[in-house]
């Protein structure tokens, strides 16, 4: 139901940190004109924690509106409290969206169990969802045996795999039918060459068009053309997660003037070598206020 180039869409501020809700709609129409495969709101990269209750409704509706269904809108939807996710998830689900991204309970780490029941009662709304597994945000690593049973809920249509472990990953989609996204650009290659169907991004913020080609080029089995087109962009890549994301990709964003820098604490701007470095992969590839896409 979900493959290709999946961006995790940052959520713009104004200059007095409010949801920019016209920076919002303009990222939308750029990543349909970009052929971006789906986007998912209000995730980590959205800066979801940060949100409030009411924003992330607002957000959902507003994705639906803008999008006006040229474009799958996946709504993040996880909480560390049940009650939350299923009301969250309702609420996306009356809203319009295609699907919600929900992590696993984070910090309450809850056992294998407990992850699965909380999955279990989110399936029940009937939203198609994709399980988020991110060890390093949620505090929960679980065992590859206790995810797969989790991807046979009804709802679940997909997992995004964020453990940054490949030998995990491909255990995982030999033992469940579901399909697996990945969920780091670094490891975009060698998770879809082993039969990950697609990408949740955060580098796809900034280069849409072309990870938009690269996920093709795996989806098409041209493991070698992907791999010199992956090759190009590797220090990209890896200059956005310098630090936490999204503070990379924001400030990157920024200066193709795309939407201001500006975070909601407890995250902030790059630290100045941080921006540098980032400013320097992007003259690179030629990326700058007046310029969406590489030359």
């Amino acid at each position: 139901m979900f493959k290709g180039s999946i961006v995790a869409l940052v959520t713009p501020f104004d200059d007095q940190g409010n949801v920019d809700y016209a920076t919002f709609a303009e990222l939308i129409e750029w990543h349909v004109e970009s052929s971006t495969d789906a986007i998912a709101v209000c995730g980590v990269t959205g800066e979801s924690p940060t949100l409030s209750y009411e924003e992330k409704v607002k957000i959902f509706r507003e994705s639906v509106r803008v999008a006006n269904g040229r474009i799958p809108i996946i709504a993040g939807t996880g909480s560390c409290q049940t009650a939350e996710a299923l009301c969250l998830t309702e609420e996306a689900k009356n809203a319009g969206v295609d699907g919600a991204l929900v992590i696993t309970p984070y910090f309450n780490r809850p056992t294998p169990e407990g992850c699965y029941q909380h999955f279990r009662k989110i399936s029940n709304i009937g939203l198609p969802m994709i399980c988020y597994h991110h060890p390093s945000r949620a505090g929960i690593k679980l065992p590859v045996k206790a995810l797969a049973r989790i991807l046979e809920l009804p709802s679940i249509v997909a997992v995004k795999e964020g453990s940054t472990d490949l030998d995990y990953g491909i255990e995982l989609m030999q033992l469940s039918h579901k399909p697996v996204l990945a969920g780091d650009d670094s490891l975009i290659l060698p998770m879809m060459a082993s039969g990950a169907v697609g990408v949740i991004s955060i580098v796809a913020n900034i280069i849409p068009r072309e990870w938009k080609i690269l996920a093709n080029l795996l989806l098409d089995d041209e493991v070698g053309r992907a791999r010199d087109y992956f090759r190009r962009y590797h220090a990209l890549v890896m200059s956005m997660v310098l630090e936490i994301n999204p503070q990379c990709v924001k400030y990157a964003l920024s200066l193709m003037g795309k939407c201001l820098p500006g975070l909601r604490l407890p995250l902030t701007l790059p630290q100045e070598t941080t921006q540098q470095k980032i400013e320097y992969e992007l003259s690179k590839m030629n990326l700058n206020k007046h310029q969406a896409t590489l030359v």
